[in-house]
């Protein structure tokens, strides 16, 4: 099994303890990214932790994920580079932008998916 080494860059306006920092953590291919995150004492937003609400959501800076566990997650949100990392799992070493909640709302708005207008 292999491991990749996960970097998440949490911006100041993230309600987390490593606001501000970016923080590396070591993601086994077969556990998702907020999992292990949250493992490592980096609680990271997320709510249904399936894929769907999109709570947890980020930007792919680098690398490639599997989200083939994810309830709702659309060629659209791949092509934005926008991820969830409840339901993501690292295919390479990555590097992720947390707490893309409101950009991931916008962005399934203007593509008329789910959840975008109606959280708005």
């Amino acid at each position: 099994m292999s491991t990749h080494t996960v970097a998440i860059e949490v911006p100041e306006d993230c309600d987390v303890e490593q606001a501000g920092e970016t923080v590396e953590i070591e993601v086994p291919e077969t556990e998702y990214v907020l999992s292990a995150a949250r493992s490592e004492g980096v609680w990271l937003p997320a709510d249904c932790q399936q894929g769907w609400c999109t709570s947890c959501a980020a930007e792919l800076l680098e690398g490639e994920v599997d989200q083939s566990d994810a309830k709702r997650y659309y060629e659209s949100d791949e092509e934005a580079d926008l991820i969830l990392p409840c339901t993501a799992k690292p295919e390479s070493d990555l590097r992720i932008r947390a707490c893309r909640y409101d950009e991931m709302l916008d962005h399934r708005a203007e593509h008329d998916k789910p959840p975008g207008r109606s959280k708005r």
